[in-house]
């Protein structure tokens, strides 16, 4: 199905974006006190991994991947030249030193939604580029769901 290496590349992007995103709201939802933030924070995690299983299933073998992305694929990249840029899910991170920078609800929720804001671009593009029918509905599909994490994380913010 991925003859393409950029395909191949976006699955893979795809997969990170999921998997940093997932460890972004776990650890944001087990550090908070607030009940509607914890809630909010776990639901997001929990989309996260749905997404990453889907990937993972369906993607990663068309792709010519292994079915789960090692350790060693998602070591950290130093995290400090980095911060405050929305592409950062597509990037190896240290999603510790990342959380632990974050000291206030509204500093977690407005990073989140810029990071969600480009993966919805991210996927868009790609839905676009895919070769196949089956590529274009899963990047589709993908930029819907993190669209309604963008929804949900701008109604945290009052709009």
């Amino acid at each position: 199905m991925f003859e393409h290496l950029e395909e191949k590349e976006a699955v893979k992007t795809a997969a990170l974006i999921e998997t940093n995103g997932y460890r972004f709201y776990k650890l944001l939802a087990d550090r908070t006190d607030n009940k509607e933030v914890k809630a909010v924070f776990r639901k997001l995690a929990d989309d996260e991994k749905k997404h990453l299983k889907l990937i993972e299933m369906i993607f990663f073998p068309e792709a010519g991947l292994s079915e789960q992305l090692t350790e060693e694929e998602l070591e950290i990249e130093d995290y400090l030249e980095r911060e405050g840029r929305g592409d950062l899910f597509t990037r190896k991170i240290n999603i510790d030193e990342l959380v632990a920078s974050i000291d206030t609800h509204d500093k977690a929720v407005r990073f989140a939604l810029d990071t969600e804001r480009h993966s919805v671009h991210f996927f868009n593009h790609f839905s676009v580029k895919a070769s196949t029918e089956d590529g274009r509905r899963m990047y589709r599909e993908l930029a819907e769901e993190e669209m309604s994490h963008v929804s949900q994380l701008e109604a945290m913010l009052g709009g």
